[in-house]
C-alpha cells in the first residue's frame, strides 16, 4: 500500500559502503546515481544527456520502450519520489562497466505505487570520457 511517508525528499541517495571503490569504480556510481536523480527530478535534458543512444528499458512487466518513449513519461505515468541505491558493486572492463545491487525505488509507476526494491544488473558504457547508461554491456 502506497503512503504519503513514502514520498521521501526527492533524492537519490547512496546507501552502500563504497569505501574501497576505485575513482573510476566512483565515477560509474555517481553517471548511475545521476542518472536516478534525473528520473526523480523528472529532468528530461538530463535523461537524454545521461542515456546512451539506442538504450531499451525493460520494465518490471516485461514491457519495453526506447529512450525517447521512456523520457516522455518520466514525471507522467512514471513518477519517481526517491532512489535509495543499496548494496552496489561495479565492474568494469575497458570502456564498459556493469553496476549490480538493490535499488528501493519509490514511486507512482502506471498507478502501481509503493517502494519497489530492484535488483539492478546495469550497463554503462564511457564515451568521450563520460559513462552512459546503456543495456549494450
Amino acid at each position: 500500500m502506497f503512503h504519503s511517508d513514502d514520498i521521501r525528499d526527492g533524492k537519490a541517495v547512496v546507501t552502500s559502503d563504497v569505501s574501497d571503490f576505485t575513482p573510476e569504480q566512483l565515477e560509474v556510481l555517481e553517471a548511475y546515481q545521476a542518472m536516478q536523480q534525473a528520473m526523480v527530478s523528472a529532468d528530461h535534458d538530463a535523461l537524454r544527456a545521461i542515456v546512451e543512444e539506442g538504450t531499451i528499458f525493460t520494465h518490471l512487466s516485461g514491457a519495453t520502450q526506447t529512450k525517447e518513449e521512456f523520457i516522455s513519461e518520466v514525471g507522467g505515468p512514471l513518477t519517481y519520489y526517491h532512489s535509495d541505491i543499496r548494496e552496489v558493486s561495479v565492474h568494469i572492463n575497458g570502456d564498459w562497466a556493469v553496476l549490480t545491487g538493490v535499488v528501493a525505488l519509490t514511486a507512482n509507476a502506471y498507478g502501481a505505487r509503493g517502494t519497489f526494491p530492484l535488483n539492478v544488473h546495469q550497463g554503462l558504457h564511457r564515451v568521450d570520457g563520460r559513462w552512459l547508461y546503456s543495456n549494450r554491456a
